[in-house]
C-alpha cells in the first residue's frame, strides 16, 4: 500500500496531497490495479468510455487507427501521467483511439462514479483532472500544427522548437522511440532517420540515440516556413 500511495502522490491527480490524505480519500472509493503486457490493450474504440486510468509502472502509447488502416501515435504517456482523461466527458460512448502498453505496465482504474465521487470529496483532485484535461488539449493544438507543415524538416524543427520552449533547454531527450517520433509526425521512420541527418550536416542540431541538441534555433525557426 505504502508504494502505491508514494506513486499515486506523484501523479498529475492528486498533486499536492500527502500520503495520508491519499488513503483516506482511496478507503472512500472503489479502485483496482491491473497489470497488463507489453503491447496489451488498455482501452480501445470498442470500450466505453467509463474508465480512467493512472500508469504506475511501465508505459503507453495513444494511437488512432484511420479508415485507410494507417494508425498514428498520438502521444506517449509513461509514469504517473492519466489516462483517458480527456475522454471522460467528451460527449462520446466509446474512446476515440486505442491505448497500448508499450511496455509491461500497471495501471490503477477508476469507474466514472468513483471519479465523480472523488471529486465530490475533495475539490484539489477535480482541479488537477481539470488541468491535465487543459493540457491534452494544448498537445491536441501543437499535433495539429506539425500535421499542416508541409515538409518533414519543418516537421522535425516545429517539435524540438516546442520542446526546447517547454524543458527551457537547447538539450533535448526522448522518452519515447523514434518510431514512435516518426508517427507522432506522421512521417516513416526512414524519412525522419534521413532528415534527421541532414540537420546534423547542416550543423543546425547534433545527436546521439535519443539525446538531440539544438545548435542553431534561428535556423530551425527558419524551417517553419518551408
Amino acid at each position: 500500500m505504502e508504494k502505491l500511495l508514494s506513486v499515486l502522490q506523484q501523479s498529475v491527480l492528486f498533486k499536492g496531497k500527502t500520503r495520508s490524505e491519499i488513503a483516506d480519500l482511496l478507503a472512500k472509493i472503489n479502485y483496482r490495479v491491473k497489470e497488463y503486457r507489453e503491447s496489451e490493450i488498455i482501452f480501445s474504440i470498442n470500450h466505453l468510455a467509463d474508465t480512467l486510468g493512472i500508469i504506475l509502472e511501465g508505459e503507453v502509447d495513444v494511437k488512432k487507427d484511420f479508415c485507410s488502416g494507417k494508425v498514428i501515435t498520438v502521444t506517449t504517456r509513461s509514469r504517473f501521467d492519466l489516462l483517458a482523461d480527456a475522454a471522460m466527458f467528451g460527449g462520446t460512448q466509446y474512446y476515440p483511439g486505442t491505448l497500448f502498453a508499450s511496455k509491461p505496465s500497471k495501471i490503477l482504474l477508476l469507474n466514472k462514479k468513483d471519479l465523480l465521487q472523488l471529486f465530490a470529496l475533495e475539490q484539489t483532485v477535480m482541479l488537477n483532472f481539470l488541468c491535465s484535461v487543459s493540457r491534452r488539449m494544448l498537445v491536441l493544438n501543437q499535433k495539429i500544427e506539425i500535421l499542416s507543415l508541409s515538409s518533414i524538416q519543418s516537421k522535425i524543427a516545429h517539435f524540438l522548437i516546442s520542446e526546447s520552449q517547454a524543458r527551457r533547454s537547447a538539450v533535448i531527450v526522448l522518452s519515447f522511440s523514434k518510431k514512435a517520433w516518426a508517427e507522432h509526425l506522421n512521417v516513416s521512420r526512414t524519412s525522419l532517420s534521413r532528415e534527421l541527418r541532414q540537420l546534423e550536416r547542416d550543423d543546425l542540431i547534433s545527436f546521439h540515440k535519443r539525446t538531440i541538441r539544438i545548435k542553431q534555433l534561428d535556423k530551425l525557426q527558419e524551417l517553419l516556413a518551408v
